[in-house]
Order: C-alpha cells, then sequence, then structure tokens
C-alpha cells in the first residue's frame, strides 16, 4: 500500500511539472484541474500540499496573484531539468520559467484556464497550443502568426490558444475586456481573410469570455457582419463570406472555478 501511495505520489509530481511545462505558470486551482481533472476543495488541498513538497525539493518559485489573492507557481531550474528527462522541456528551450511568472498578467492567466477547460471538454490536454508554446515557436508556423490586411496594412494576428485534435482545428480568442470599435473591426477583417481561404486554416473560432463585461463580443460581431436594408433598416445577409463566418465562430463562457464553458448565444 505504502508502495502504490509513493507511485501515486510520483506520478502527480510528474504531472504537475508537465502542466507547468505547458502554462509557463498555475495557479492552484489550475494545478488541480491540470493534476486531477477537477477543481474542488478536495482538490485545491491536495494541489497546496503538492506545491508546498515541490517548494521543498526547489522545483518551483511562488509568488501571489494580487488580483485573485491565489498562489502562483512555476518551475525552477531543477524543476524544468528534471521535466526534461521524460519530456522536450520548457517552451523556447528557457532553462527555467522565472520570468514568465515575474510578468504574470490577468490575460495570460485567463488564457491559461481557458485551455485548460478546452482540454477537459475536447478530450485531451496533449492536443494543442497554449499561449505561452505559440509565443516561443511550438504551434504550427501557419497559425502563430496569421497575417491580414486591415485600412490598407499588412497586420498579423496571434492566437491565445490554439487546438487540433484530429485535424480539427480551433482558433481561440480570450475575451478578458471589452474590445474596443477600432480593435472589433481588426478582428472583423482578420475572420474575413481566415475564412476566405479554401478550406479555411481552422474549422471553427472560439471567443471565451472571462469577464462580464466581455459578453456582447458574439452580439457585435453578428452586426457587425449582417448588413441592413438601407431602405427600411431591416437585417440581410449580402455577403456569402460573411454568413459562412457566423456558422464557424462560437461565443462561450468560462467558469473560472470549475473550468467548464457554457455556450453563449449570438
Amino acid at each position: 500500500m505504502t508502495t502504490n501511495k509513493r507511485e501515486i505520489g510520483q506520478e502527480n509530481r510528474t504531472r504537475a511539472l508537465y502542466v507547468l511545462a505547458r502554462l509557463g505558470y498555475a495557479t492552484t486551482r489550475q494545478l488541480a484541474f491540470g493534476v486531477w481533472g477537477e477543481c474542488t476543495d478536495s482538490t485545491r488541498k491536495m494541489a497546496g500540499r503538492l506545491i508546498r513538497r515541490l517548494l521543498q525539493a526547489r522545483l518551483v518559485v511562488e509568488r501571489r496573484d494580487d488580483q485573485n489573492d491565489e498562489r502562483m507557481v512555476a518551475l525552477t531550474a531543477a524543476g524544468a531539468a528534471e521535466l526534461a528527462h521524460q519530456d522536450e522541456g520548457l517552451p523556447g528551450g528557457k532553462p527555467h520559467a522565472r520570468d514568465w511568472l515575474r510578468h504574470a498578467h490577468a490575460h495570460r492567466t485567463a488564457s491559461n484556464s481557458t485551455y485548460l477547460a478546452m482540454a477537459s471538454r475536447l478530450g485531451s490536454l496533449e492536443a494543442g497550443w497554449t499561449e505561452i508554446e505559440i509565443h516561443n515557436g511550438r504551434a504550427p508556423a501557419d497559425l502563430a502568426k496569421y497575417r491580414y490586411k486591415h485600412d490598407g496594412l499588412e497586420r498579423a494576428k496571434v492566437p491565445d490558444v490554439l487546438y487540433d485534435k484530429d485535424g480539427q482545428r480551433v482558433w481561440v480568442e480570450v475575451e478578458n475586456t471589452w474590445r474596443s470599435a477600432p480593435d472589433l473591426a481588426k478582428m472583423v477583417a482578420f475572420l474575413r481573410e481566415l475564412f476566405r481561404a479554401t478550406p479555411a486554416p481552422v474549422q471553427v473560432v472560439w471567443f471565451v469570455v472571462t469577464v462580464p463585461g466581455a459578453r456582447t463580443i458574439g452580439s457585435r460581431l453578428r452586426t457587425a457582419l449582417t448588413h441592413y436594408d438601407p431602405t427600411d433598416g431591416t437585417p440581410r445577409q449580402v455577403r456569402e463570406l460573411d454568413a459562412r463566418i457566423l456558422q464557424q465562430i462560437r461565443v462561450l463562457e468560462l467558469d473560472q472555478e470549475a473550468f467548464t464553458l457554457a455556450i453563449i448565444p449570438h
């Protein structure tokens, strides 16, 4: 029985190092969900105990998330070295993740939670790329920085999360703030360029809302992609491309406590 407990403990430790390498850093809740597949009082307590052991072994460093008053941890050089024996190590060949933890911000934290929720919903933690991995060259080059034109200028769009399972690619935009009108116009231009290709490089774009103020993104996109009859103001679709785009976007809301995604009609 003791041996089994030891083996389970080692498996949890290895899993935690893997999750931290994928995300760049993680909160206690994210680590609980990433290791045990659910975020409950019980798994959060287990995650807290696991973090203490990792700190004692000097495999991670920690800081507090001032916004949510929650512990966040990232791999040290020793943690990355232990993981490298079983995995390809940290994105970008980084020797440690201290800098990612030092510069942690709300959007990346929300993107990490989104990735975990997607992995749970779609069935695999391995079938995609986190924001850290995208920015450090692990995602497919044709999607890691997608080029398009807007207002006569060449622009580039980087996804917040990418998911690819059985050839079905999902581009994810994490909506953790209200988009300004100019930013929304850029998004529409990007979507038109993305889905103009046949076949499109992704099958669907998900807009994942993580704050209440961003819940209108779906209706705003529908308005931007719907054309109106100038005689009476009634909506009518006049562009086949825009109609197709509206079929290829999904708006979902992230529950950051349970790591679930619920569809928001648009």
